[in-house]
């Protein structure tokens, strides 16, 4: 079998989107169905019995590149991007764009938020989740579910957390950033749910949506849609990063990871220096605070970037490259598409690629524990070039059986510590070090890879031969380096093995 492989770690976007169809809430009952209606103006009102949670026109909103100052072109929702609602026309642009994996979110479904029925919240959080579970089965080695959770009612929420994660496989749950019901996320009623988070090891995304309806900072000022989207979602993330670590949610719950999306990374160096050097005089307000707010975000949380946000490179030192993501926003209309992977690239241009590799993917696959879209041998190969390009040593001698050998131009390394030290003191000292594997050639349990590997300022073609046992590197021969990159290696590990 031969397939082609472009880039040596997983691209995953964080933070896309579905696009939720009347057909997602057609086992529900009347009194609990969300229904859609389409005023003569173009909006889209979304309710739930009484209850109206959204008015915007749907079909603009899931189409990227729409703009809502044009009331004459606003697109109904049928007519929004297809891959919102249908996962194989997805599939299909996520190819086209090179994202191998992406865990999803909703749009309508960040509204219902504003229910204060719980009865109601838990049976539309239910029927969404069912249908997510339908729409990543069209290819669940590559897309996941964030769930839905009925936070009205904390033991609901429990029992569909656990149901989600359990029973359809999801890889995370979200929540918003503002009151529900008059409760903010550090609220006591909360704590079952951020015990069966750690219990299941899944992530929390906090996700915001821009909303007159849901509580939101800056409703209360003169209404400006530019401004409300700009405030809310930078903002909203703020507090509520505020609140989880000085009220003690982040403390009581040490295993509980949070996820910070579509809100811009910016934001972040900015306000965990505001907030240490806030609690080096009002500490005291917040005894259940053990540790610096810098300390708890660099222990469980992480935050996406927009692909295009040109601070990312100055700002990366001050939040360290294991702790960002990045998010597509597809399909909805501030969504870059197509170009989404090609301007990340662009903005990440001033990083190291071993930085780059993990934005691009490494840090949501942790994060999200997802598996990996390839399987059987390629698997392990494929994490083999990625551990090597974010020069990770100890990722890379997981991917080694104990007894394994090394061999590289007829010099012989055998034993997952004689392999780390190869690679930490040798390879790795390379700043340019980056393998492109061009082409797998799989033969049971041999693979064989041809690739440009650029190193010690040279490129040239490798080709690595792997043998993979029970899922681990038993023996990887290396051919090909040049003379060049073979007398520095001499060097850098003092083996005069290598010419």
């Amino acid at each position: 079998m031969t397939g082609e492989v472009h880039v040596p770690t997983a691209v995953i976007d964080a933070d896309g989107h579905v696009v939720e169809p009347p057909a997602a809430w057609d086992a529900l009952p009347d009194s609990h169905r969300p229904t859609i209606h389409r005023d003569d103006h173009g909006f889209e009102h979304v309710t739930v019995g009484d209850k109206e949670i959204l008015a915007v026109p749907l079909g603009t909103l899931a189409t990227p590149g729409a703009d809502f100052a044009d009331a004459a072109r606003y697109t109904p929702l049928a007519e929004a991007q297809p891959g919102g609602s249908d996962p194989v026309a997805r599939l299909a642009d996520m190819d086209a764009e090179g994202i191998d994996q992406a865990v999803l979110y909703p749009s309508i479904g960040l509204y219902f938020w504003a229910l204060t029925d719980p009865a109601a919240a838990t049976a539309v959080a239910t029927a969404y989740n069912d249908w997510l579970s339908g729409y990543c089965a069209a290819d669940p080695t590559r897309l996941f579910g964030a769930a839905m959770l009925p936070m009205q009612d904390p033991d609901q929420a429990v029992r569909e957390f656990r149901r989600a994660v359990e029973e359809l496989g999801f890889k995370a749950a979200f929540a918003r950033p503002n009151p529900c019901m008059g409760r903010s996320l550090s609220d006591h009623a909360y704590q079952p749910v951020w015990r069966v988070a750690e219990e299941l090891g899944v992530p929390v995304g906090i996700h915001e949506g821009s909303s007159v309806i849901v509580p939101t900072l800056g409703a209360d000022r003169p209404f400006n849609p530019l401004i409300l989207h700009a405030v809310s979602h930078s903002f909203e993330e703020m507090l509520a990063c505020a609140q989880l670590v000085a009220l003690g949610t982040l403390e009581h719950h040490p295993d509980l990871r949070i996820v910070f999306l579509e809100s811009g990374g910016g934001w972040v160096p900015f306000w965990l220096e505001r907030l240490d050097e806030q609690a080096e005089t009002f500490g005291g307000f917040c005894p259940d605070m053990r540790l610096r707010p810098s300390e708890y975000f660099a222990r469980q949380c992480a935050v996406s970037f927009e692909v295009d946000e040109s601070t990312l490179p100055a700002l990366l030192p001050f939040i360290g490259d294991e702790r960002v993501v990045w998010g597509s926003d597809y399909p909805h209309h501030d969504a870059t598409f197509p170009g989404a992977v090609v301007a990340l690239r662009r903005t990440m241009g001033p990083i190291g690629v071993d930085s780059q590799a993990r934005i691009l993917g490494a840090n949501a696959r942790r994060i999200y524990g997802l598996p990996s879209r390839w399987t059987g041998a390629t698997a392990v190969v494929v994490d083999y070039f990625a551990a090597v390009t974010m020069r990770d040593t100890d990722a890379l001698t997981r991917l080694f059986a104990a007894d394994a050998t090394v061999v590289a131009e007829g010099t012989r390394h055998q034993g997952t510590e004689t392999i780390a030290r190869f690679y930490r003191e040798g390879a790795f000292h390379f700043e340019d070090l980056l393998p492109h594997p061009r082409s797998f050639r799989v033969e049971g349990n041999r693979v064989v890879v041809e690739l440009d590997l650029h190193i010690a300022g040279t490129s040239s073609t490798v080709v690595d031969t792997f043998e993979i046992v029970d899922g681990r590197i038993r023996s990887l021969v290396i051919q090909g380096l040049s003379d060049q990159v073979q007398s520095r290696l001499a060097e850098l590990t003092g083996d005069k093995r290598f010419r």
